[in-house]
Formats: C-alpha cells, structure tokens, sequence
C-alpha cells in the first residue's frame, strides 16, 4: 500500500518580486511624504515667527490728536524715504553707455521730484555736443534729452564749446 502523507501545517507562501518591488516603493513614498510634511511644518512655524515679530515691531495705533510738528516730521519722513528708494541707475547706465572721448562732463544736478538731470559738459565742437546729445537721446530710460545753452569759452587757448543739457528720465 502506498504511504500517504498529509500536510496539515503548511507553509506559509514566499512573496513574489513583483511584491518586494510594490512594498518598497511603498515605503519610499512614505519616507518622501513625511520628509515633505515635517517641511512643510518647519516652513510654516518659520513663517509664523516672522508674522509675530512683524506685529511686535508695528508701531500701535496712532492716537488721533497728532500735533501739527508730528504731521510735518511724519511728512518730511516721507519725502525723504522717498528721495532715498528712488534709483538713479537707469540714469547712470544711460550717461556711461552715452560717453563720448570728446565729450567731458562738467556737473550734473539731478532734481528726482521732476526726473530731470541737468548736465553741464564741454566738448572741442559744437558737431560734438550735438552728437553726444543724439546719443544720449536714443539711450533707454531717457524720455528726452535738449541742448538748452552752449557758449564758446574765448579764454582758452582750444576754444573748446561748453553746453547745457536738460535730460528728462522716464518714470
């Protein structure tokens, strides 16, 4: 007779590759979004920070009964953080890229609450004066450049030409 034999505890089954492949992927994705969570938290606690030492350093309500010396210094401040963030550099890019040898620059008066600066320069040649204005009049950030005054210096020996020029910068 053959002899029989009966498994009554049996194996518990292996995972396939494929299994393996899944729960790693799995725990990678959890890794991922903890460390994108923990992130996120450490982001948002920062910013919180910042919001309460913004409302510390706010100053309180002003009181309604402001005198007229607080209204002026109040003014005043103003006008000058104003004047201070304004940039003269488009300005200033637009005379260096306008330089010319024959041209020399004298003084420059800039005047912000109207955009203009008023330049005074010499050049050997009024021809020279005029092209340096061309130049300077096709420069961007420049809405206009005008010759407004040029006079022959007779007491030097070169006669050299020294001019005006009113330069209007765009806003």
């Amino acid at each position: 007779m053959a002899r029989l034999e009966f498994d009554f505890h049996a194996r518990p089954a292996r995972p396939g590759k494929l299994g393996i492949v899944l729960a790693l992927a799995g725990v990678a994705a959890l890794g991922w979004s903890m460390s994108n969570l923990l992130a996120a938290r450490a982001t948002e606690a920062g910013l919180a920070l910042q919001i309460a030492a913004l409302e510390q350093s706010r100053p309180r309500a002003a009181v309604k009964s402001a005198t007229p010396t607080d209204q002026v210094a109040k003014t005043t401040q103003t006008r000058i953080a104003a004047q201070l963030a304004y940039s003269w550099q488009p300005a200033f890019d637009a005379l260096a890229n306008a330089r010319s040898s024959k041209v020399a620059l004298v003084s420059l008066d800039a005047v912000q609450a109207k955009s203009q600066i008023k330049l005074v320069a010499e050049a050997r040649q009024l021809a020279d004066a005029v092209a340096f204005i061309e130049v300077l009049q096709q420069q961007p950030g420049i809405r206009r450049a005008a010759l407004t005054q040029h006079e022959e210096q007779a007491d030097d020996a070169q006669k050299p030409v020294r001019f005006n020029i009113l330069v209007e910068l765009e806003p």
